[in-house]
């Protein structure tokens, strides 16, 4: 009976070392991946604005309704946007042809993770049956709901009135008894397209078709 309990003990403890991944940490206050599926729903969001309307023109962009966390990040990217449809920056309402106000409806992330396997199983004096993971996917998703709304300065007229942009960006990790990790999503594939580096350990399954969408100044397959 003892060499029996040993052996399923020496079993289980086996099997949960294989099946353990490495968690990673972060010496920053915010993880870079955090920030990453922050920033990338960001552009994305931002690039589903059509500036076309304001082509040109010199435009005040009113930021005062604008509370989110990376405020600065959706300032710069407006900027950006804004220089590449020819349009330049007035210092003040009063010297600008058209004030375009942007305001957050939501910025921020969110997690799911899912875990198959066993709980860490105390035995008293004898110490435990560790904890054994079968099988673990944990998702993180960026999200950002943006608004704009432009008004031609001396007509006060309308010029963009679209409703709100909504994107999310996301980033997927599964492992199972050891196969693993497989990481995919919109972070690893930026990461991976704009570094050239992955931290797959294997290779996740290519899809048929795939979507191109630009991003700032790269492209992200979907």
């Amino acid at each position: 009976m003892h060499k029996s309990f040993v052996a399923l003990f020496t079993t289980v403890s086996i099997v949960s070392c294989v099946g353990c991944a490495t968690v990673k940490q972060s010496d920053t206050a915010r993880t870079g991946l955090e920030q990453l599926l922050v920033s990338g729903a960001i552009d994305d969001s931002l690039n589903k604005i059509n500036l076309e309307p304001i082509a040109g023109a010199n435009v005040f962009l009113k930021t005062d309704l604008l509370d989110c966390v990376d405020k600065n990040y959706v300032i710069v990217g407006m900027h950006q946007r804004l220089h590449g449809r020819g349009c330049t920056l007035a210092a003040s309402a009063e010297d600008s042809d058209v004030v375009l106000e942007i305001a957050s409806g939501g910025v921020g992330t969110d997690r799911t993770d899912l875990t198959i396997g066993t709980p860490e199983i105390p035995l008293g004096l004898m110490g435990s049956v560790p904890k054994l993971t079968v099988y673990e996917k944990k998702r993180s998703m960026g999200t950002a709901k943006l608004i704009v709304l432009a008004t031609d300065t001396a007509s006060k007229q309308t010029v963009i009135n679209q409703g709100y942009s909504l994107a999310r960006s996301d980033h997927q990790f599964w492992s199972a008894l050891g196969a693993g990790p497989v990481m995919s999503g919109s972070v690893a594939r930026q990461l991976e397209q704009h570094t050239g580096t992955s931290e797959n350990m294997m290779t996740p399954p290519k899809l048929s078709s795939k979507k191109s969408q630009n991003v700032g100044s790269g492209t992200i397959l979907r």
